[in-house]
């Protein structure tokens, strides 16, 4: 009869739990409600209409001496089209206006992209006379999708051009994909695409620990982000606003995506002026390397070899004092300039402190080939035989050492 009693009370216990339970469950709810904060009371906007609803719009207007970092934002402006062109590797930007181009970049709810990935915030930036103009296109809630994408349209087919952080990839991929899903026709076609990421890594990923937009923005750029929202919370955060209906967190994530528009337009300038006159606009030898190896892609090995020579004037580890000599000696050899080539290998075989198989080949050749000193070829490569150990390459070297003194 107690062990029934006691479970009675048990059970009596439990009801009272989930009544507790429940009841708190409802004041979370009460609270979510009561703390409601509409988008247009965090951030100062405002609703346009389009043939799918209102779409809220957030616009910011900049003047021209307004500075973003150590770049004023109008410096852009003397940016040389075909130096852009260059740097995009994108022969449709030489005619590139930017007046005529925008700067774009999205916040969504997730990185990966694909399907399931929609657009809540597309930041557009523009040049609109005396002014810089950021427009950020908000989605309150997924039913105002095709409203939000109707009203980026408008805007973005009044332009030819776009400058993007990795849009190639994912933003502009992304928002094609939205257009589709939506069953609407995005009317930017075909536009150049200047994808600042690609440039960035070939001037410094040599010298920065990476080359995200953040890093490229103190390191480059200088500046410092205070109270910013890291990329990856940005989805939680949204997600959460779209629960909840409190856009207070979403004040950080507008901030963010403004940020990032801006910086697009100064790092366009930095880039031209770095690639445009690298001497007196870096203190690092690294960059003047870099500088000289797109040159070098670019197969102007006259300008490759002022640069890498440049940069060996800094200071540098001795693996990139090496690498560089590397690519000097063979930019040399395609002008045709033997002997500064054969100055760069000899010096490279001085240098390194362990045996490197290739300068002692191109010398062998240079002798053999092109002087016809088959003495100096015999001797360059008996050298290398005494001191190679691979087997694979000590046939190589005897085989040619055989046959140079045939030659004899």
């Amino acid at each position: 009869m107690d062990d029934v009693k006691r479970r009675l009370e048990k059970i009596a216990q439990l009801k009272k739990n989930i009544d507790k339970i429940r009841q708190s469950q409802k004041e979370k709810s009460l609270k979510i409600i009561e703390t409601e904060v509409k988008i247009e009371e965090v951030v100062s906007g405002k609703f346009i209409s389009t043939p799918f609803g209102d779409s809220f719009v957030r616009e910011n207007y900049f003047p021209q001496d307004y500075k973003c970092g150590e770049v004023e934002l109008f410096q852009i402006l003397q940016s040389s089209a075909k130096t852009i062109s260059s740097l995009a590797r994108d022969d449709r930007l030489k005619e590139i206006d930017i007046n005529k181009t925008v700067f774009l970049d999205t916040e969504t709810t997730g990185l990966a992209g694909g399907a399931g990935t929609y657009i809540f915030l597309v930041g557009v930036g523009y040049f609109e006379g005396d002014q810089f103009c950021v427009r950020q296109y908000f989605m309150r809630d997924f039913n105002e999708e095709r409203a939000l994408l109707s009203a980026v349209n408008e805007l973005l087919s009044k332009y030819e051009a776009i400058v993007s952080y990795n849009g190639k990839t994912f933003d502009v991929p992304l928002i094609q994909s939205r257009f589709i899903m939506s069953g609407m026709k995005l009317n930017l076609k075909n536009p150049g695409h200047f994808d600042l990421l690609y440039p960035a890594r070939r001037l410094w990923k040599r010298r920065l620990e990476n080359c995200s937009l953040s890093t490229v923005e103190r390191d480059i750029l200088g500046i410092i982000r205070e109270n910013d929202v890291p990329g990856y919370l940005v989805p939680e955060i949204y997600f959460r606003y779209l629960k909840t209906k409190d856009a207070r967190a979403l004040k950080q994530v507008f901030e963010h995506n403004l940020q990032d528009i801006l910086s697009l337009v100064a790092l366009v300038s930095r880039m031209c002026f770095l690639v445009e006159d690298p001497l007196n606009n870096t203190e690092y030898g690294m960059d003047i390397f870099s500088i000289g190896k797109m040159f070098d892609d670019e197969k102007r090995y006259e300008q490759s070899t002022h640069y890498y020579t440049e940069a060996l004037k800094h200071n540098l580890a001795e693996e990139e004092a090496l690498e560089i000599l590397r690519l000097s000696s063979f930019a040399y050899k395609r002008q045709g300039k033997w002997e500064k080539a054969e100055e760069t290998w000899k010096e490279i075989i001085e240098r390194n402190p362990e045996f490197i198989y290739y300068p002692y080949e191109e010398l062998a050749k240079y002798y053999e080939h092109h002087l016809k000193d088959y003495q100096k070829a015999e001797t360059i490569v008996e050298e290398a035989l005494n001191i190679e150990e691979n087997i694979f390459l000590k046939e190589k070297l005897q085989y040619r050492l055989n046959r140079i003194k045939g030659k004899l």
